[in-house]
């Protein structure tokens, strides 16, 4: 079947349908309207052009409107008008039919039953319909206070009525009337900017909205907008020959407009309703649907996101260029007929820098817009200008144009030329106080022209809930946090990162780690391996020390450990301590693997950064710090951690002393507990959980406490009662359901039977929890399920997202690093009460837990956890082992 008969299959209506009977009529209108859907979605899977799938569907609906009205009888003196994306005629299968129905003068009774009954009609045909009734008078009053009617109205199109009447209204609401140039433009770039920061500035979410993200359709729209009120009647094909858009940007803003269509058509048929985001309940159809079929190594869904965001990327920096133009009035239409856009910097602030640059409202600008290509190598000198200046607010309009045209000087030849490649390592060298010249050299194009390897990973995504944006983007959020640890304001939030990063003589071996820590990523294999190489091979090619290269290519094939170990190991451990200090070997190492693990965590996503890994990984660090000092001292000892026990045991006494407790009350509670209790404690929880117990006076009883842990900057919930097989289960679920994150637990037993457990925990906002009335309802909750042994189960409901995903349980067991406790390692889906369900699986095989680490890695979980049989002996058996992980297996799946 021919494309042309396929999309012209819906019965054409008949032309004389005043006398067919309303039932009848409204069958007719729904069978075509329906009828025209599927074609149009069979046409889209054929791979029909979108723009005119698009087009048809609009004109599908003319044809409905114009049956309808001419059925009513509606009088010539009432306009039916088309506005927004339907006045554009640029309809999706779900999209909104925004109507404007103009009326010469006040509406009799009969003409507004007929208008209420067209409207209904349109509904009960399956239209969503969006529609006002309004005079000319009334459309110049609202749309002179309302921008958005005023914006409408730019994009109206007559269906049906009075042309004169129609063109009445279009003169009346000319910017030559209402919301001239100049204020218009100030007003739409407001409201993007405002709805740029609804989404954060971000055009990379996991699940963008295709229309209102960054880089989304209504970035094109803006534009056409500011086209049509500026350089009236332009639209923007036509802005070519005004200079205001080249052809080839033009080119590449239609390709990815045409794009996002696709997806939004394809996610519109899908859904069935109307829905602009591209939600993960959808990713997965929708890829299927647009035909990307998964490969070795990459999903189709993964495939078809890094081009949705190639695409919003491609939008968001020819519209930004555009709006920028037009703010900055650079270009000016020769035609006299068509209203200028108006000069809104007629009173710029000009200051000369040099022979090449110049300062135009504090922007950095070309003096000469052939400079780039005059003199290429100012590509790369162009931006350290700008990072040496951090106070500007970036480059003018028509440099940053300048630059992106002359991209193609960046060759081989010009990346193996000495002078750029000490440019481009100059440039990293600078000690930036912000990220904005980076972010420049990015959205330029110019990063990754000079690092083909960089715009491989340019829109790669990872179809998982742990990264929240692509690599590109995250690479550059990383260099950010790195360059703004040297701020004054991150002195106390991040005090050792900032003291380390401000004290770099040579920034740029920190830089171009974080640079290409995750290069490798896409490529299938270990990433980090292989962005190891990426970076000997660059700091071969560009000459760096061999201290330098060993240096940078250490930190991107290790950049993943520290967090690990963190968030995995026991750091009060001396053997887990020590082997991590054998790994960094020296304390340059370990100071930029620090700064760049917390920049890293920070840039991955929002939520994963909290008060507790930033604990963890400040513990790991100062630990580590100790015993490289300890060796660099020459000390003919054996280097470790001293044990902990005897000291945190002794300091505490000596406190509690201090504060009136007897030695013999202290003695007789101490007694009952062992060495390794002091060992897991900080000084400070060993005294408070003391002073809980001693302060009761009866030791059999139930006692409940919380505190916030200043060590582990969490909350911290302390148990003491008389232990059962399951009370750890029945914990975790009662916090579980309270809504709390989990993120550790110490857990001990004492010679009597008495537990000691302590959980460390944040609000579900990851927050620490201040509110002492919910504190107390904390203790409350868990000492009254503890005391009626209330079998607590999570009915928290899965997060929606999640669901989505499918995350293989993976379970190990392993006594490598102690000959008292076993280690057990899971990877699962992230779900409620899934501790509850570890807890009671141990259980079921007469397993003690003593410590546990919760990582939670967006949809599924990575957790360990030390345990030993009833006799608190590790498991050594491989028999026994099997037997927990099969155990485990059937309790989690």
């Amino acid at each position: 079947m021919t494309k042309s008969k396929l999309i012209s299959r819906p019965k054409k209506l008949s032309l004389d349908l005043i006398n067919v009977e309303d039932s009848t009529l409204l069958s007719l209108l729904k069978s075509y309207h329906n009828q025209s859907t599927e074609i149009l979605f069979s046409a889209f899977i054929q791979n029909t052009n979108i723009s005119e799938l698009v087009l048809l569907r609009a004109k599908h609906i003319d044809i409905i409107l114009k049956k309808l009205w001419q059925y009513l009888s509606l009088p010539n003196s009432i306009s039916l008008i088309a506005v927004g994306g339907y006045g554009r005629a640029e309809l999706h299968p779900q999209s909104d039919i925004d109507l404007l129905i103009l009326n010469e003068n006040k509406l009799t009774n009969s003409d507004s039953k007929k208008i209420e009954i067209f409207i209904t009609l349109l509904w009960d045909v399956g239209l969503i319909i969006g529609h006002s009734v309004r005079t000319i008078k009334q459309c110049v009053e609202i749309a002179t206070d309302d921008i958005t009617v005023a914006t409408s109205l730019t994009e109206a199109r007559l269906l049906m009525g009075d042309r004169l009447h129609f063109d009445s209204l279009m003169t009346q609401t000319a910017p030559s009337k209402i919301w001239d140039a100049s204020s218009f433009l100030k007003a739409k770039v407001l409201e993007k900017r405002e709805r740029y920061e609804r989404f954060d500035g971000s055009s990379f979410d996991l699940e963008p909205n295709i229309k209102s993200s960054p880089g989304g359709l209504r970035d094109i729209h803006l534009v056409g907008w500011l086209a049509k009120r500026c350089y009236y009647p332009k639209t923007l094909p036509m802005l070519i020959k005004e200079n205001l858009i080249s052809k080839r940007e033009y080119y590449t803003l239609i390709k990815s407009q045409l794009f996002l269509w696709k997806v939004r058509f394809a996610l519109h048929s899908i859904c069935r309703k109307p829905e602009d985001r591209l939600l993960f309940d959808h990713q997965k159809k929708t890829a299927e649907l647009m035909g990307f079929k998964d490969s070795k190594g990459k999903l189709g869904v993964e495939k078809m996101m890094k081009r949705y965001y190639r695409s919003v990327l491609v939008i968001r920096n020819v519209t930004e260029l555009l709006v920028e133009l037009m703010k900055e009035g650079v270009n000016q239409p020769s035609d006299s007929n068509i209203l200028n856009l108006i000069n809104l910097n007629s009173k710029s602030k000009v200051s000369k820098l040099d022979s090449n640059y110049q300062i135009i409202d504090n922007r950095l600008d070309a003096i000469d817009p052939k400079l780039f290509s005059k003199k290429p190598s100012e590509l790369l000198d162009v931006f350290q200008v700008l990072a040496k200046m951090p106070n500007l607010d970036g480059l003018t309009a028509k440099t940053l144009r300048s630059i992106r045209a002359s991209r193609n000087k960046v060759n081989s030849k010009f990346r193996k030329n000495r002078e750029h490649q000490k440019s481009f390592l100059a440039f990293w060298s600078i000690n930036h106080q912000s990220a904005k010249a980076m972010f420049l050299m990015k959205r330029s194009g110019i990063l990754a022209v000079y690092l083909p390897k960089f715009r491989k990973i340019t829109g790669q995504m990872q179809y998982d809930m742990f990264h929240s944006y692509t690599v590109d983007e995250h690479t550059l959020f990383l260099l950010r946090n790195l360059a703004e640890f040297t701020n004054d304001k991150n002195k106390i939030k991040f005090p050792y990162c900032h003291e380390i990063m401000s004290r770099q003589k040579h920034p740029e071996l920190i830089y171009l780690a974080g640079l290409f820590h995750d290069i490798g990523k896409g490529r299938g294999g270990d990433h980090s391996e292989i962005g190891e190489r990426i970076a000997i091979k660059f700091c071969q090619e560009h000459e760096l020390e061999k201290s330098s290269t060993e240096l940078i290519s250490w930190l991107v094939a290790n950049h993943l450990i520290m967090s690990l170990i963190s968030q995995k190991r026991d750091t009060s451990d001396p053997k887990v301590i020590g082997n991590f200090a054998d790994i960094v070997e020296n304390k340059q190492r370990l100071e930029l693997l620090y700064i760049l693990t917390v920049a890293d965590i920070r840039a991955t996503s929002k939520s994963l950064w909290n008060s507790w890994k930033d604990a963890l990984l400040k513990d790991l660090y100062l630990n580590t710090l100790a015993v490289l000092e300890s060796r660099d001292d020459n000390s003919s000892e054996p280097v470790s951690i001293k044990p902990l026990w005897y000291t945190n045991r002794k300091t505490a006494k000596s406190q509690l002393l201090e504060q009136g407790y007897t030695s013999q009350d202290i003695d007789e509670l101490w007694e009952l507990l062992g060495n390794h209790y002091f060992s897991k404690r900080s000084v400070e929880a060993v005294l408070w959980q003391t002073k809980i117990v001693l302060d009761a006076k009866e030791t059999k009883t139930t006692l409940v406490g919380i505190r916030k842990s200043g060590e582990r900057n969490s909350n911290e919930i302390f148990i003491y009662t008389k232990d059962k097989d399951d009370l750890f289960a029945n914990l975790t679920a009662t916090l579980n359901q309270l809504g709390l994150n989990i993120y550790g637990a110490h857990i001990y037993t004492d010679k009597n039977g008495y537990c000691y457990d302590s959980f460390f925990f944040l609000n579900d906002n990851d927050k620490i929890i201040k509110d002492v009335d919910f504190q107390n309802k904390i203790v409350e909750t868990v000492k009254r399920n503890i005391i009626e042994e209330t079998k607590q189960r999570v009915s928290r409901r899965m997060p929606r997202q999640i669901k989505h995903f499918d995350v293989d349980t993976k379970i190990s067991i392993s006594n490598n690093e102690s000959t008292q406790h076993s280690r057990v390692d899971i990877v699962a889906k992230n779900k409620p009460g899934l501790l509850a369900s570890v807890g009671r699986a141990f259980v079921k095989n007469g397993i003690k837990i003593h410590d546990a680490k919760i990582t939670t890695l967006g949809e599924k979980i990575e957790d360990s956890f030390l345990i030993t049989d009833k006799s608190n002996n590790a498991i050594t058996d491989l028999e026994t082992q099997k037997q927990i992980i099969e155990t485990l297996n059937r309790y989690l799946n």
